[in-house]
């Protein structure tokens, strides 16, 4: 049984177009159960042999559980029989070439299903695996956009990307706070206009009531990609991590230092003077001085201002 032209609008534009919807395939599940009259229609999702299943039920309701091992002994693309007590149904298997496998199953209380519903079933299967192959190229470009965001963050960097028109095209979450949204509108400058059509960096000052500046790096984007990408990165600077526990534990580990005085780098790292950090630790100036002292032996650090560059230098500085 070949795909209609009528299944082609009902059910392979759902089919794609639930790649964006926010319960993924709802709508298409909704078409295949009503094109077989069926009571459910199920699509489980695995990425991996040991991976997480996530499963998408229409309608959304509690269904019985089904044997794993079964459904992952399945030849793809081939519809099976599924038999339970007063239910009948209809399973596909469909792998995608990243790895990611799914089972696409129809299921109802009444009536077995026909030879005609189960061909539908294995004939969606090659669209199915197309769909699931843009969804897990989707989500894997999703979740390493949201790793650099929260990389960048800690690294206390934000970005604005602007194109060829000197337009804001996009920016970071941390970049968006630091602006906000009235300034993205109004954006444009000479500067930026500069920065676009040449290939000097350049500064831009963004605030009037702070020296607030944004860097300016023009960027060649990949030819090969046909929509609007940045010309021009804008960089800022956020508000730096401040967790003094968790940086005097990395200075530990890093320059082989006790918590003590572990502790009293992290206070003069993050801007105290050596009294400040005796106030901040609670110990005497004396015991600081000491404390200061094994600290320049150890990191062979020729005072303060050194100490504190060297600790700039390090892991450290994203604590």
């Amino acid at each position: 049984m070949a795909i209609t032209r009528a299944d082609e609008t009902d059910l392979l534009l759902p089919l794609y177009e639930g790649l964006h919807e926010p319960r993924p395939w709802a709508t298409f599940l909704t078409r295949v159960r009503q094109r077989v009259r069926a009571d459910e229609a199920q699509l489980v999702i695995s990425a991996g042999a040991q991976g997480e299943e996530t499963c998408i039920l229409v309608p959304a309701s509690a269904t019985e559980a089904d044997d794993r091992a079964w459904r992952r002994s399945l030849r793809p693309g081939r519809a099976y029989r599924m038999e339970g007590p007063n239910r009948f149904g209809q399973i596909v298997r469909v792998d995608e070439p990243g790895g990611v496998t799914a089972w696409l199953s129809i299921r109802r209380k009444e009536r077995d299903f026909s030879a005609a519903d189960a061909a539908l079933l294995a004939r969606l299967a090659p669209h199915l695996s197309i769909a699931l192959r843009t969804r897990s190229a989707l989500d894997q470009a999703q979740g390493a956009l949201a790793l650099s965001e929260a990389a960048l963050q800690r690294a206390g960097i934000g970005w604005v990307g602007f194109g060829a028109d000197a337009r804001v095209l996009a920016m970071s979450e941390g970049a968006a706070g630091a602006l906000g949204a009235r300034w993205a509108a109004g954006a444009i400058s000479n500067e930026i206009v500069a920065a676009a059509e040449g290939t000097a960096v350049r500064l831009e000052r963004i605030r009037d009531e702070a020296p607030f500046w944004m860097l300016l790096v023009p960027w060649q984007a990949p030819s090969q990609v046909a929509w609007a990408l940045p010309a021009v990165i804008g960089l800022v600077l956020l508000p730096a991590p401040s967790d003094p526990a968790a940086r005097a534990a990395v200075l530990g580990t890093l320059f082989s230092l006790p918590p003590s005085e572990a502790r009293l780098a992290a206070a003069l790292a993050g801007g105290a003077s050596l009294h400040e950090a005796a106030a901040q630790l609670g110990i005497t100036i004396e015991t600081a001085r000491n404390y200061s002292k094994r600290l320049f032996a150890k990191t062979r650090a020729r005072g303060q201002v050194d100490l504190v560059r060297m600790i700039g230098d390090s892991l450290a500085r994203f604590v």
